[in-house]
């Protein structure tokens, strides 16, 4: 039987399946490149956001640069208010834009100190001169006859303690003593921890107190360069620099006001505590100038020859001659004692030297502590004439009347001066300082203090000034005693430690867009006492926030 050929059975292929291969590649395709296009945009818009942040960056340095040159043009406070200027300071435009997102500024800001809630801010800059220069305080010429008087004395007419030093430590321990939660021991540490010498104070702490600590340093022995140096001090911490201002804004903001709700854990009592940092300070100077740059006359230089003639060819010969008399006899209520500089008889005898019938050769015997020295004061002098000795009197040509003072003063204080010096360190800026920081100025009383704060010349809930006229007349510190606020004795004490501005200001500069988006704060310091104004300090703030409601940089429009 003859069999048929088995014919090979073919298997039914599967229709369709190549295209659903197809299309799970192409799906895998298509996922690669969503993906990658996402990742794309996100790297676009990372690119775009970073480079918007650079330009706030940008923006916010171009604030310390027009603030910079601003300094440079002029430091009269009658030509330009960097105390509030919204008009100068808030909401610069530096990019143009319909969009408001897209449209960038700058804005200078500070709080206002006058504001005792602690909320309101203006548009200007900080005078350094408004802080008490830490560095500047040994340097100071500290009168320690109240602590002299307080000093018990041993045998010898020594102090207690043995230290000779003692009172002008105490002095100098004194100016510190006004800030909050300060004590004698962190007091002396400080002090102790820029003077020169390894002398431990009476509380203080040098080398061999920080070794017995475990600590591998110890105290600089000369200027500190930042203030952050003071948390290497011994008993200083951050809550003490800073207080609970977390932000660094000068104001009070919620969450440092809520308790333990948030941090910074605060005592939830309405009232900001600053820290030191928005009280002390490294850099505070004044220029010992004129306005317009030339030196002044140096009233207390030792050729009175030529302290007339400088006298006389800026002012008159009566005026010379009433000064170079005051320092050679003092004032006639307050009359200069001692011997002669040069003195001698017969052959011995100088030659004298005549100006304004005196004989300027046998020198001076009297320092002139301030201008305010001069002011409504007779000298009695006696003086060798043809005709034997002869009693001359010299009456000043500035009177004490407020009027009058308002009306010379500036002049005055812009052609003399008691140093010699190019600058002034330390002074306090009656005008813009805290309240601690005014109990800390030597011979201030605290009544004193009270006045000067109720008699600010600024409004203390929009920070604005007040009229030009009262400006003008506080364009001095004299105008403490023009309106009565310490009588011209109490000036004179405390004139050599006050000022009206110095010539160092600290800033805080927001750069930032019209509408959300990213932003740089940056606080920067600018010195304008020399020749022209130098950035000394920047530091970058914007990790703790922007600190202004964009509300509050905003112009109106």
């Amino acid at each position: 039987m003859k069999t048929r050929p088995r014919t090979p059975r073919h298997e039914k292929t599967r229709p369709g399946s190549v295209l659903v291969v197809v299309l799970v590649v192409v799906s895998l395709l298509t996922l690669g490149a969503y993906t990658f296009s996402e990742m794309m945009m996100v790297e676009a818009e990372a690119t775009g956001m970073y480079a918007r942040q650079v330009q706030t960056r940008a923006m916010a340095d171009s604030g310390v640069e027009l603030v910079a040159a601003l300094l440079g043009d002029s430091l009269d406070p009658l030509e330009i208010d960097f105390y509030h200027d919204a008009e100068q300071f808030q909401g610069v435009t530096v990019i143009s834009n319909d969009n408001p997102g897209l449209r960038g500024r700058f804005s200078v800001v500070a709080p206002i100190e006058a504001d005792p809630e602690y909320r309101q801010i203006r548009f200007g800059l900080i005078d350094e001169s408004a802080r008490i220069n830490i560095n500047a305080i040994l340097s100071l010429q500290l009168d320690t006859t109240d602590f002299e008087a307080d000093m018990p004395t041993d045998d010898g007419g020594d102090d207690g303690g043995g230290n000779g030093n003692l009172p002008l430590e105490l002095a100098q321990r004194e100016i510190l003593m006004g800030l909050p939660q300060m004590t004698e021991e962190i007091a002396d540490c400080i002090l102790d921890w820029i003077d020169e010498d390894e002398d431990v104070r009476e509380y203080g702490a040098e080398f061999g107190e920080y070794d017995a600590l475990g600590l591998d340093y110890g105290p600089r022995n000369g200027p500190i360069k930042s203030l952050d140096e003071l948390l290497k001090i011994n008993g200083i911490d951050s809550w003490l620099l800073y207080g609970e201002d977390a932000n660094r804004n000068g104001l009070l903001d919620p969450n440092e006001d809520d308790g333990e709700d948030r941090p910074p854990f605060d005592d939830a009592d309405g009232v900001l505590a600053l820290g030191w940092s928005s009280l002390l300070t490294t850099t505070a100077r004044e220029v010992n100038l004129r306005a317009d740059g030339e030196e002044k006359i140096h009233l207390m230089q030792d050729l009175l020859t030529e302290l007339y003639d400088a006298l006389e060819e800026e002012f008159d010969g009566a005026t010379a001659a009433f000064v170079v008399a005051y320092r050679m006899y003092g004032s006639t209520e307050d009359p200069a004692t001692g011997d002669w500089p040069v003195s001698g008889t017969g052959d011995e005898a100088p030659d004298p030297v005549t100006r304004g019938d005196l004989n300027l050769a046998r020198g001076s015997r009297r320092e002139i502590g301030s201008i305010y020295d001069l002011i409504g004061v007779t000298v009695t002098a006696n003086e060798e004439g043809e005709n034997g000795e002869q009693t001359l009197t010299f009456e000043s040509p500035w009177n004490a009347g407020p009027g009058d003072m308002v009306t010379y003063l500036p002049t005055l204080l812009d052609s003399v001066s008691v140093s010699e010096d190019p600058f002034i360190n330390g002074r306090i800026s009656v005008n813009q300082a805290r309240r601690e920081v005014l109990l800390g100025v030597p011979q201030m009383t605290e009544e004193m203090v009270d006045e000067i704060l109720a008699a600010r010349a600024v409004d203390s809930k929009t920070g604005e000034p007040s009229s030009p006229d009262i400006q003008e007349q506080r364009a001095t510190a004299g105008w403490l005693v023009i309106e009565g606020i310490v009588d011209l004795e109490g000036m004179r004490k405390i004139a050599p430690y006050v000022t009206s501005r110095g010539s160092v200001f600290r800033m805080q500069i927001v750069g930032h867009y019209d509408v959300g988006g990213p932003f740089t704060r940056l606080e920067a310091v600018v010195d304008a006492s020399g020749d022209l104004p130098k950035i000394t300090f920047v530091r970058d703030l914007t990790e703790l926030g922007k600190g202004y409601s964009y509300q509050l940089l905003i112009p109106p429009e």
